[in-house]
């Protein structure tokens, strides 16, 4: 059961262009634990506050910034009696429309900016807000090219750093592919997404975003394809009946593995059998 609280972008972002800015403070800052559908991008622009990810906690001053993909649980915490000023951009992905950046967005819990990124992300920023406030002709455009810039930006830096984040980061992610594996090589057990879940060292929420981001399609859309094409091979391969590759792939009713297969195919699993005979 989900202890935080979760923000979905169509309670305060406008549909058709999911994007926002926000400036916390000292007086405004959420303190409580939460997570989002949309991608967050926080930037110090004055003072020190904290950020809890992942179990551990951050001390960001001016200059850190930070990047939170969806789903993941975090929270802020006024630094001792610290004022501080933040930029805080909310966008959904198909603000950017780019599947290679957001793709391999890693978890940036904290993210020390150099002076010349610092100067580039402040007129990026300079440059969203105008381009917000005023909405002109174009305006979501220029959004896009700046946000993009600003990703790319964060990207570059994050190549250069040498915070330990890093390694796990890239540990994260052979966790995840070896539960792709998983999955592949067990197709005919009763797979439970918390438990595949939890070998991505993931929570179920955010395994089921990072599994539809980089494998293409949700998770028990590519278990039933993987079993699809086992049956399909049973179908033309062996004597057994609809049933018996039924429960052999890992379908636990008739019904549901036939319509399952029309889905997929076209054809019931004793037509496609027949047709290949």
């Amino acid at each position: 059961m989900s202890t935080h609280d979760i923000y979905y972008y169509k309670d305060f972002m406008e549909i058709d262009f999911p994007f926002k800015l926000a400036f916390p403070n000292e007086e405004t800052l959420n303190q409580v634990d939460h997570a989002h559908e949309h991608f967050q991008i926080c930037y110090l622009t004055r003072g020190a506050c904290i950020h809890h990810v992942n179990r551990e906690a951050y001390l960001m001053t001016k200059g850190d910034m930070l990047a939170i993909p969806p789903f993941v649980p975090h929270r802020f915490e006024r630094y001792q009696e610290e004022r501080f000023e933040m930029v805080q951009i909310d966008f959904m992905p198909l603000v950017v429309d780019q599947d290679e950046i957001l793709r391999d967005a890693p978890l940036f819990p904290k993210l020390r900016l150099s002076a010349k990124s610092q100067s580039s992300v402040e007129q990026l920023i300079a440059s969203m807000k105008e381009e917000h406030r005023k909405k002109e002709d174009g305006y979501k455009l220029l959004i896009k090219a700046d946000l993009i810039r600003l990703l790319v930006t964060l990207f570059r830096e994050r190549s250069n750093d040498e915070q330990p984040e890093g390694a796990s980061a890239f540990r994260n992610r052979e966790l995840f592919f070896a539960a792709v594996q998983y999955i592949e090589t067990h197709y005919a057990m009763q797979l439970n997404l918390e438990e595949i879940s939890q070998r991505a060292a993931m929570s179920p929420t955010y395994f089921s975003y990072m599994f539809k981001v980089l494998m293409g399609q949700p998770f028990i859309q590519y278990v039933n394809e993987i079993r699809i094409r086992k049956a399909l091979d049973l179908l033309r391969m062996s004597d057994l009946s609809v049933m018996e590759i039924c429960f052999e792939i890992g379908f636990n009713n008739v019904s549901h593995f036939t319509r399952m297969f029309k889905k997929a195919t076209g054809v019931s699993p004793l037509k496609y059998r027949k047709q290949g005979r």
